[in-house]
């Protein structure tokens, strides 16, 4: 239950790196390369600071590389390996569906105040 815990608490969108297309890693780079050079950073250092997001993002959105949000010091396939070791047996992680509460639903705009007076007539 602590991968689906993980699942819910910090919304990978990808199980492993490999999973992450080129297009969006290519689309990731350009967008951060831009922020770089908006930045005002010298053109030399700026594939580096690139290179530094793309593992940040890594991190953010696949499981198996975030921080386990129980114990942060380890990483989700670190805590799978541990529960190899432990039972002996092969745990893989293949796939998995998240959901969020109100997802797809079209938010309404209404002004409170218009509301409430609604309500009171």
């Amino acid at each position: 239950h602590d991968v689906a815990m993980q699942i819910a608490a910090a919304k990978p969108e990808f199980i492993r790196r490999e999973e992450v297309s080129s297009e969006v890693i290519e689309s990731e780079k350009r967008i951060l390369r831009q922020q770089a050079l908006n930045e005002g950073k010298p053109e030399k250092i700026v594939d580096k600071m690139v290179e530094g997001r793309i593992e940040k993002y890594y991190k953010e959105n696949c499981l198996m590389e975030q921080p386990f949000i129980k114990d942060t010091d380890k990483t989700m396939q670190e805590i799978i390996n541990d529960q190899v070791m432990r039972l002996g047996e092969n745990i893989s992680v293949r796939r998995f569906a998240r959901y969020e509460v109100g997802e797809g639903l079209a938010k309404r705009e209404e002004c409170f105040a218009d509301e409430v007076m609604s309500q009171i007539k």
